[in-house]
């Protein structure tokens, strides 16, 4: 008999998710190797190879192609099957699905969130991390209750949206480029450049949208998720960025110069909600402590 375990099941999606066994093993919070021996076991109980290893980004095979076909399926109903026995839960607790982009600890949504938690003991947070885009199909079709996320033209038709911080985006360079010369930049001045981004990033879309409006499509030299590397290589010099300016902020290097540009692009942070969604006490206490912590702009 074949046995297969939800872990692995929940491991194998975030590989395919992430393209790559370290991205994916940092998003789980287990070890690469752990991660690996769990995906080996898999392919041992299915008798088949499920990634082609032989690159530096980690792809399906065929088998693993067929799959994830089943895996996302029983994904998405073992999640279902959680949410629907929880209303016959004995229990006096209750759950909230926070989708969110990577930023809590940059908004210092994590103390926010932490002291919630402390404050009503029986509602659990349920954390689930992904980006812009993600996050809000999510959302729409009720897989979480409720979303923080970049305000990039959010329809009000579909969701009801509570501006947390407003912020916007910078160019961002290496002390020594050329662009230190200049008080404003324009899209137009990027034309020429290398961009070091991360493609899967809602900046990545705004971007390419407003290069496309001039006319040519961004130079992007090297797809980076980890805003860290990103700020290190633009430091060198080898090319620049595109940044929420507020996220910018929390990261520290003096080898690098932040640029506003010349008409702003806002990337506000919002608190946002289905507007089918039916009315849930607990998620409105959650909303206004979460308002109140953070000094939301409500109008």
């Amino acid at each position: 008999m074949i046995i297969i375990t939800i872990e692995q099941i929940q491991y194998f999606l975030a590989i395919k998710k992430y393209n790559g066994f370290s991205p994916a093993a940092n998003e789980l919070c287990i070890s690469q190797s752990s991660l690996s021996k769990q995906i080996k076991a898999l392919e041992h109980e299915l008798d088949t190879t499920l990634f082609d290893r032989s690159s530096r980004i980690t792809k399906l095979t065929s088998a693993g192609e067929e799959f994830y076909i089943y895996a996302e399926k029983f994904w998405k109903d073992y999640n279902n099957i959680i949410q629907s026995m929880k209303k016959h839960s004995q229990s006096t607790k209750t759950i909230l699905r926070l989708g969110t982009i990577a930023v809590l600890t940059q908004y210092r949504l994590t103390s926010a969130i932490a002291s919630f938690k402390n404050k009503y003991p029986n509602i659990e947070i349920n954390i689930f991390e992904d980006e812009n885009d993600a996050i809000l199909s999510m959302l729409s079709k009720g897989e979480i209750d409720i979303a923080i996320a970049r305000d990039f033209n959010i329809s009000r038709e579909l969701f009801n949206v509570i501006t947390l911080a407003k912020d916007e985006l910078v160019v961002v360079t290496s002390n020594n480029h050329h662009f230190n010369k200049k008080k404003y930049i324009s899209f137009s001045d990027l034309k020429n450049e290398k961009f070091i981004v991360c493609s899967k990033s809602g900046v990545y879309d705004i971007c390419v949208k407003e290069c496309s409006k001039l006319g040519f499509t961004p130079n992007v030299i090297h797809n980076i998720s980890k805003i860290e590397t990103i700020l290190g290589l633009v430091s060198e010099g080898l090319g620049i960025t595109l940044m929420v300016n507020n996220v910018l902020k929390t990261f520290s290097n003096s080898n690098i110069s932040v640029h506003p540009l010349k008409i702003p692009i806002n990337s506000d942070l919002a608190l946002v909600t289905n507007i089918k969604s039916s009315t849930n006490k607990d998620l409105d206490i959650f909303k206004k402590f979460i308002i109140k912590n953070t000094g939301a702009i409500t109008q």
